[in-house]
């Protein structure tokens, strides 16, 4: 499957469910959710070598030692197609886009399926995880995009071929952005982009359980927590 119809699934599946994402800049409740968790900051990983940037260019060739796949346990990173296959990649940021990462130097973000760049339209990163989680979250890059989250029953890449979506929300560049469930459900992730410049991931956070984090003081009005709606809740299969 093409990049393009893979994103035009994935949109039409996609009708807004009911959420309640945070996405904020507000260290307290970062910290908050992201206390007793697992947290990838990207920074180290054995057997990579990030892929050093110093500009978000399209179309520049991947090195295969900065891809990853299964390099964490319980958790494995795709860009679409076929999982272990259609991998994404560490970049290391340097020069004028070096502080853009939320920690370190070396973020997370899309390969196109020709192994080159994809920062650009249509960027698209999956996540699964091998023991379903109540939460997950991450930093977006400041200097990118926005990108439309979703959040799946399914963790196909361990096992099973379906999915089910179970929250989806679209956010903007340059917060922590994150659901929080009930129970944990959530097999999989995906984060698609919705401008024309893609997107990178740092700081990604999952944890078995836990409930929505309060922050001990209140955030100001401009890094507002929370953001609640009702709507239909869409159901979408694919087969892989």
């Amino acid at each position: 499957m093409s990049r393009f119809l893979a994103s035009a699934v994935l949109l039409a599946c996609s009708t807004s469910a009911l959420a309640t994402p945070i996405n904020t800049t507000y260290a307290g409740v970062i910290a908050t959710f992201q206390s007793g968790a697992t947290v990838l900051n990207f920074d180290s990983v054995a057997g990579r070598t990030p892929q050093a940037i110093t500009a978000y260019t399209a179309g520049d060739p991947v090195s295969t030692t900065a891809l990853i796949y299964d390099q964490f346990a319980g958790v494995r990173f795709s860009v679409g197609g076929t999982p272990g296959t259609d991998k994404p990649a560490l970049y290391k940021r340097g020069g004028g886009i070096a502080g853009d990462a939320a920690s370190g130097d070396t973020v997370l973000g899309p390969v196109d399926f020709d192994g080159t760049t994809k920062f650009n339209a249509n960027a698209l990163l999956e996540i699964f995880f091998r023991t379903k989680v109540s939460k997950a979250g991450f930093w977006l890059n400041p200097a990118l995009g926005g990108a439309l989250l979703i959040a799946t029953d399914t963790n196909f890449a361990f096992s099973g071929l379906t999915e089910t979506i179970l929250e989806t929300v679209t956010v903007g560049a340059g917060g922590f952005v994150a659901f929080t469930r009930a129970s944990a459900d959530i097999g999989g992730f995906k984060v698609l982009a919705t401008g024309n410049n893609g997107f990178t991931v740092d700081d990604f956070t999952f944890a078995a359980a836990g409930t929505p984090p309060t922050p001990t003081v209140p955030e100001p009005a401009s890094l507002a927590l929370v953001a609640a709606a009702l709507v239909p809740m869409s159901r979408c299969r694919r087969t892989r």
